[in-house]
């Protein structure tokens, strides 16, 4: 039988360096508004975030915003308030069209309109339970960035493997300019699979 001396204590994993405190930052926040973006109901995350992190959707062009927008714009979409999500993608969508890194996406979502069955399109993915986790993720990370008590507030915005994975995307893309742009170009993809063939 094991006692509180033999059992070992179990320590929160420190992703990224921070600890337990970091984590749990704001948890019942950031829970709250997870469920809500899952659940679809967006007008009621934007109006949390609204009240508890202002600083995050002051800037309605931000990132943040951006997915919020288009989010709301794609459950429009699901649930065929297609004449509502014209007028909203005329509001607040419009204002992203031009601008670099948002024009696909805003593409993507206003081709939804086009297809009597958007699922079935290829911009189908968006009506899946993966684009709600990317907003959900987002909303997230732009929450535990705003924590005061952190050094490093960018941290939470990659993980230890995002910065591994890219750390040697620079190191394979370097070693090769240093040999005058010679030798096989770097596939990630290919480094994995090589790694998969050397375990044990």
């Amino acid at each position: 039988m094991a006692s509180k001396t033999t059992v070992p204590p179990v320590y929160m994993a420190q992703e990224n360096g921070f600890s337990e405190q970091d984590i749990t930052y704001a948890l019942n926040q950031r829970k709250t508004l997870r469920q809500l973006i899952k659940r679809g109901e967006i007008d009621a995350a934007l109006g949390k975030l609204r009240d508890w992190y202002p600083q995050i959707v002051q800037d309605d062009k931000s990132a943040t915003c951006f997915l919020l927008h288009c989010q709301k714009f794609i459950e429009l979409v699901r649930v065929g308030a297609l004449e509502e999500a014209v007028k909203y993608g005329r509001i607040e969508l419009a204002k992203f069209f031009g601008m670099s890194g948002f024009e696909d996406l805003v593409q993507d979502c206003v081709a939804l309109l086009a297809y009597e069955q958007p699922r079935e399109s290829s911009v189908g993915y968006l009506l899946e339970e993966s684009q709600r986790e990317v907003v959900a993720d987002t909303v997230n990370a732009m929450i535990l960035s705003t924590n005061p008590n952190l050094k490093d507030s960018h941290g939470f915005l990659q993980s230890c493997l995002e910065r591994l994975l890219r750390q040697l995307t620079a190191c394979c893309l370097e070693r090769r300019s240093l040999n005058g742009d010679q030798g096989e170009a770097f596939r990630l993809r290919r480094e994995l699979n090589v790694s998969k063939t050397y375990k044990c």
